[in-house]
Formats: structure tokens, sequence, C-alpha cells
């Protein structure tokens, strides 16, 4: 999948999320959301690192960058699908 930039008025899918797919997992949405995945190379070199088990340095790590109320606010928000043609 080429590189595609998020802007402040929308945000590119992958290609094959359609309206309905978007609905369906929105609708499923647990109310706390969850925490985003961490890839266990973004933790190598921190402080807490060392001193925890690799998983937990993880969560913590993902603790630390969740933005839920933000992503609720985002979740929220209006949607409109807009299939672009061309390159």
């Amino acid at each position: 999948m080429p590189h595609r930039r998020a802007h402040d008025q929308w945000v590119p899918l992958r290609d094959d999320v359609s309206p309905e797919s978007w609905r369906g997992a929105v609708a499923g949405v647990p109310p706390g959301l969850c925490l985003p995945e961490v890839d266990e190379r973004a933790v190598r070199g921190l402080k807490f690192a060392d001193a925890l088990p690799p998983r937990l340095a993880e969560l913590t790590l993902a603790a630390r960058t969740a933005d839920v109320a933000g992503a609720g606010t985002v979740l929220a928000e209006p949607v409109r699908f807009v299939r672009l043609t061309g390159p």
C-alpha cells in the first residue's frame, strides 16, 4: 500500500473499508475503547523498559500514548465516504 497522509479534515482508509464495514466496526467499539498497539522496538531504549518485563513495558508505553478521550471524540464525528479515482 502506498504511503498515505492524514489531514485535519480527512483520513485515508484501507481500500477494503466500506461504509457498511465502518459502521459495523464503530458500533462494536466498547465505551472505554482500547490501548493502541505498540511495536516492541518502540520500547527499546526507554528507561522503564529495562526495569519491566517486555509485555508490561509495551503496555506502559501504550497507556502513556493513548488518547482515549480524543479517539472517542473522533469516532463520534459525522463520517462521509469519498472514493477518489486515479493515482
